[in-house]
């Protein structure tokens, strides 16, 4: 009886153990799911790769892709919970902050290295002849940083000229009909503008450092998934690998699943001229430290900028703003000196 008893026993227990590692595997299996904004920009293909490929699904993520143009209205989808991440640039991240929707940038994707940069028309040979002139910029935007950076690197400021509120895409036909005197704009409307009959005055090329795009989630959603981090991070190392090996194919799929103005490999492989993707050593590099040329040191740059000019009006700290973690890269704890990379 007491045998039978124990054959019972063990049997309810072994039933047990495979209802729970059903449960359990069930519950692995269910892919972790998010909206990721983007806009339509060359250092944000490789997203699609790991779409593609599978990348994102190996890592137990379901990534939908949301185009959504305008930073702005990308930052409002972020805090109304619409999005549960984005890509953006460092500089456009500090102007967004809230501490009551906080997020974090947690690796970069891409340095703009000649993908962005300031067209004119006319005589104007140099920054300075820019002065009272109307420049074309979508306020608030990356365009604006530059050309703000560009502006007090050469002793003015946005007073001395008058900015005439656009988007990047929207220059090239501004400058043609000669609505505005100078834009600032990307790749494909530098190139654009420049076969239109403008000159390129100066580019991201001449600012190593300063326009640098980041992958950002919010902090609840890192919270509540603590591997979501670290699974975004892996398919886009995965996708970057890719690329280097098969970098024909790669390009395409970045044109088809960016689409717009990319309408094959070939552009795409133009606009990479002016833009470096970042690889697993890049980042480490880039999140390593407070030093010149790291994400604090060039972020905390564009806080005390949007600072200076208004747009920042509440105390924010790069520190706030950046989880280095992911990349393998103790959290920064310190605020350090501001100053761009070189």
């Amino acid at each position: 009886m007491k045998s039978k008893s124990l054959r019972l026993l063990f049997s309810l227990c072994l039933v047990l153990v495979v209802m729970q590692s059903t449960v359990s595997h069930s519950k692995a299996a269910d892919p972790i799911k998010l909206k990721i904004g983007y806009s339509v920009w060359v250092g944000y293909g490789p997203l699609f790769i790991a779409a593609e490929k599978g990348y994102f699904a190996e890592q137990g993520l379901d990534v939908e892709l949301v185009k959504v143009e305008d930073p702005k209205d990308r930052f409002v989808a972020l805090a109304g919970n619409q999005l549960d991440g984005l890509v953006t640039t460092l500089d456009t991240q500090s102007q967004f902050y809230n501490a009551e929707t906080p997020f974090k940038a947690i690796f970069g994707l891409d340095e703009s290295s000649g993908g962005d940069g300031i067209v004119v028309n006319g005589d104007i040979a140099s920054v300075a002849d820019l002065k009272g002139k109307k420049i074309g910029v979508n306020v608030g935007s990356v365009s604006q940083f530059f050309l703000e950076y560009v502006l007090e690197q050469n002793g003015m400021t946005d007073t001395d000229v008058t900015l005439v509120k656009m988007k990047q895409g929207d220059v090239p036909a501004a400058l043609a009909s000669n609505n505005i005197d100078a834009g600032v704009t990307w790749e494909p409307h530098l190139s654009k503008s420049v076969k239109a009959g403008s000159k390129l005055l100066i580019s991201s090329k001449d600012t190593p450092g300063l326009i640098v795009d980041i992958m950002v989630v919010r902090g609840d959603v890192l919270s509540a998934n603590p591997t979501v981090g670290s699974a975004l991070y892996a398919a886009w190392n995965e996708s970057i690998d890719y690329w280097k090996a098969n970098t024909d194919d790669a390009n395409t799929i970045m044109a088809k699943g960016l689409g717009g103005f990319y309408e094959s490999g070939a552009d795409i492989a133009a606009d990479l001229a002016g833009a470096t993707l970042f690889d697993a050593e890049h980042n480490a590099k880039f999140f390593g430290g407070t030093g010149e040329g790291t994400a604090t040191s060039t972020l905390q740059f564009a806080i005390d900028f949007y600072t200076k000019i208004g747009i920042i009006t509440n105390e924010v700290k790069a520190a706030d703003l950046i989880d280095a973690s992911y990349v393998g890269m103790p959290a920064m704890e310190a605020t350090p000196e501001a100053t761009p990379a070189s």
